[in-house]
């Protein structure tokens, strides 16, 4: 039996990219801060706005990544909150469970169902729709709002995107939460995201989709065509696949 030999996995958490994304620049920032920073402070160092920063800071703290502490202060008057990161070696340990249970669950399903990608769509349309805020009724937002907000979330999702306008709407995510798994099984792993994607842009009545998928066209780096709404329904995106990056199933990575 050959063994494969361990693959250095980036986990979206460390800030170790080119394009790293807004929540990754934050972690990065309170790793290499030497004392607890402040939501200004933070607001300041990344460019966003006080309210942006607080909502990454605090889903950081959910998720383990960061540390909330209240200032501690002889001086009267309100003290401020304070957010430090955590050990990477903690955020590296919870992250390879996950990565692991991912691994478990996608080959699993891909072994049983292998015509699974129109389920994984409709199921990541679903929770497109779930994770996002529908507007409200009779509000006017311009694309462009629109797919700020979607940007937002996939940044607030570890994927690192980014919306090029030249030569042609292009979606670029420049970091794969689950590239180990989406290398082996991406009808399960890309449908999905593509579904959430879609749901996503369907929620907030935006008249754009994503319209193909191209999976690590290079390391860490997908890359969708959005384009007008279908009008009639569709069952999946369509995956661009080099056949390097054709699934891989558990069989295939042993010889006996």
């Amino acid at each position: 039996m050959v063994t494969q030999p361990p693959v250095s996995v980036y986990d979206g958490t460390t800030g170790q990219t080119d394009y790293g994304g807004r929540r990754t620049n934050i972690i990065q920032i309170l790793r290499d801060a030497k004392e607890p920073l402040s939501v200004v402070e933070v607001a300041q160092m990344v460019g966003i706005h006080i309210n942006t920063a607080r909502f990454h800071l605090e889903s950081l703290v959910d998720a383990g990544l960061a540390k909330r502490e209240t200032e501690v202060r002889q001086a009267p008057g309100r003290r401020r909150v304070l957010y430090s990161g955590t050990l990477p070696n903690q955020t590296h340990e919870r992250a390879q469970g996950y990565r692991m249970l991912a691994d478990i669950l996608t080959a699993a399903i891909a072994a049983r169902y292998p015509e699974v990608g129109s389920d994984m769509y409709a199921i990541g349309q679903e929770w497109g729709r779930y994770l996002t805020s529908r507007p409200e009724p009779f509000e006017v937002i311009d694309e462009e709002e629109l797919a700020e907000r979607v940007i937002d979330k996939l940044d607030a999702l570890w994927f690192a995107p980014e919306i090029r306008k030249q030569p042609e709407p292009c979606l670029l995510l420049h970091n794969c939460p689950f590239i180990r798994s989406a290398e082996r099984t991406p009808e399960v792993v890309c449908e999905l995201h593509a579904g959430m994607i879609n749901g996503s842009l369907a929620e907030l009545r935006s008249q754009q989709r994503l319209l193909d998928l191209s999976p690590q066209i290079e390391p860490h780096l997908c890359s969708g065509t959005l384009g007008p709404a279908s009008q009639e329904p569709v069952d999946r995106v369509p995956l661009t696949l080099t056949p390097a990056k054709a699934s891989v199933s558990p069989a295939d990575e042993t010889e006996a």
